[in-house]
């Protein structure tokens, strides 16, 4: 799917925000969708319906039951009638674009946009509380900016297929504007 739409107006198929835990993905699809008059869904949200846990419950069970109950949270959002064929912004989890049949889907149905922060501005972000809980985040300082590296390494060839990279380093207004360019295909408002 080519990454943008046509001229200034959104693309017509689903945007799949991608990145790190604390790369502003359940902050700026609400607000991308507002601005294109469209659904939005948070999936690690879906997720929790779908099962009735939270995402920390689901995830005590093992990151691999966790992942699976994730990827059928996407495949069943994306085998909704018209979903594929309308404009979509979908809130990923962290790891969903780990798992190379779910990269192939979300890119073969839309566009994969990674939202790129470093690890200081993540750390910085998610050290700030106000947030649901991460089990990751336990420890001081330093073993979350240790844990959050090595997650960022282990994922980096996964956030390099995307189809767009967006650098997620600023205030939510000014990516905003930054997601609304790239995939717009003109000068976002």
């Amino acid at each position: 799917m080519k990454p943008s739409g046509p001229s200034g107006q959104p693309p017509a198929w689903p945007v799949f925000l991608c990145g790190m835990m604390g790369s502003g993905k359940s902050t700026l699809a609400p607000r991308l969708a507002e601005a294109w008059s469209a659904p939005w869904v948070d999936l690690d949200r879906r997720v929790e319906s779908i099962f009735g846990r939270t995402i920390a419950d689901l995830f005590a069970a093992g990151e691999p039951a966790f992942r699976r109950r994730e990827a059928a949270a996407l495949r069943s959002l994306l085998a909704e009638p018209g979903v594929r064929a309308r404009t979509l912004v979908v809130a990923t989890g962290g790891g969903t674009i780990v798992d190379p049949q779910l990269r192939t889907l979300m890119s073969a149905v839309g566009t994969v946009v990674h939202l790129k922060v470093s690890i200081d501005g993540l750390v910085a972000r998610l050290r700030q509380g106000g947030g649901p809980a991460r089990p990751l985040l336990a420890g001081d300082v330093e073993a979350v900016r240790a844990r959050l590296q090595a997650l960022a390494d282990a994922r980096a060839s996964a956030y390099a297929s995307a189809d767009v990279v967006v650098d997620g380093e600023a205030d939510p207004q000014d990516v905003l504007c930054r997601l609304r360019e790239a995939l717009e295909g003109g000068e976002a408002s």
